[in-house]
């Protein structure tokens, strides 16, 4: 009889526990990952050097320009300065593309595959100051003024991003940063809720 009393009250036990099991709600992991929308990864500052100076008789290209090198030439003085400019290059990921199919889970083995969109880049802090590194004009040269600046600084901001573009270099190395982050701050996400991560990214 007693046998009989602890068996009923295993086995009452066994069926609470795994009604328990059947009724508890699997995570919405498609709907908690997409809710983050925009992953900021990766960054890294670019940097561009310019001088200015006055036009010299090779460089001038027209009457006016030649005039104005003539001009210069006879001047007294000197007149130059120079200029750097920082642009950043972000890394990230828009989790607003990913779809239901991107992700899969296993609920019998607590584990989830993740397939991320592909790592973006952009180019940040476009507004930020030019900075003079040197200045120096003497005699009677004229002073460097304001729109020679905006110019000089819009020529470096061209020629950094037509250099990126070139150059792969920069854009590997933050979206290879990026990845390694992004795989860290998943796997971290998803092991929190109590599922390991197999993590991949979209090529494009």
């Amino acid at each position: 009889m007693k046998l009989g009393i602890i068996t009923s009250a295993l086995a009452l036990a066994a069926l609470i526990f795994t009604g328990c099991r059947k009724n508890e709600e699997p995570h919405d992991i498609y709907n908690e990952i997409k809710s983050v929308n925009r992953l900021n990864l990766a960054g890294m500052t670019i940097s561009k050097m310019a001088t200015i100076d006055d036009i010299t008789l090779d460089e001038a290209k027209g009457v006016k320009e030649t005039a104005d090198a003539l001009l210069n030439a006879i001047k007294i003085g000197d007149r130059i300065a120079v200029y750097s400019y920082d642009t950043y290059l972000r890394a990230y990921i828009d989790l607003s593309e990913l779809t239901p199919s991107d992700v899969a889970v296993d609920e019998s083995t607590r584990s989830v595959t993740l397939l991320l969109p592909a790592i973006k880049t952009e180019f940040a802090g476009r507004d930020l100051p030019i900075r003079e590194n040197h200045y120096r004009v003497t005699g009677l040269r004229s002073a460097i003024n304001a729109k020679e600046r905006a110019a000089i600084k819009e020529r470096m901001n061209e020629s950094l991003k037509a250099e990126v573009r070139r150059n792969p270099q920069f854009q590997n190395h933050v979206k290879s940063e990026a990845r390694r982050k992004a795989v860290a701050y998943f796997e971290s996400m998803l092991g929190n809720l109590g599922y390991s991560a197999d993590i991949s990214f979209k090529s494009k």
